[in-house]
């Protein structure tokens, strides 16, 4: 009789176990309420840097990662030094944890990516990420920001810098949402 409870024991035990190790949690999906930025760099299937700052010597471009359009944002290595294409949004404070996420590779030159906390014009905190693959991946940048009314994001992308050959960097589906 002690064995037959032992076994019941047993089984609850593992089947609690086997539960809570599937339960990690999912991260949370891009809604309305949560979307602060989502960008594949066109619009009516044509090339689109609506609200985006592009430098000089940026381009569209035709080489997409699978699921990205018809364009991505292709940024040219400066000479001396860097460019940034850029955009500001809102920050919606209800969140503390954000994450960009977006799709990039790089030619010669390794890119980057920055994700600033702005405050009353002054950068409060900034993180970025290089590109540092040949072929599309995705990257991401996830923290804790502490954000007030007014404070906004700066999204910058750049190729980098050059002063002897020259090289590109290639960005795609670009998002920054509030996670918690």
């Amino acid at each position: 009789m002690n064995f037959e409870i032992l076994n019941k024991f047993l089984f609850v035990f593992i089947l609690l176990f086997i539960i809570c190790s599937c339960s990690e949690e999912e991260p949370i999906a891009p809604t309305e309420e949560n979307l602060l930025l989502n960008t594949s760099f066109e619009k009516n299937g044509k090339f689109s840097s609506d609200g985006w700052f592009l430098p000089e010597g940026s381009d569209s471009s035709t080489d997409v990662p699978h699921g990205g359009g018809n364009y991505s944002l292709m940024l040219n290595a400066n000479w001396g030094n860097d460019l940034y294409a850029e955009i500001k949004v809102p920050v919606k404070t209800e969140y503390s944890e954000f994450k960009l996420t977006f799709w990039s590779k790089y030619s010669v030159i390794e890119g980057k990516a920055i994700l600033s906390l702005v405050r009353n014009g002054s950068t409060i905190k900034s993180l970025n990420i290089l590109v540092d693959d040949i072929i599309w991946q995705s990257y991401s940048i996830q923290d804790t920001f502490s954000s007030v009314a007014g404070d906004s994001f700066m999204v910058q992308f750049t190729a980098g810098f050059t002063n002897l050959i020259s090289g590109k960097t290639y960005f795609d589906l670009c998002q920054l949402q509030g996670i918690k």
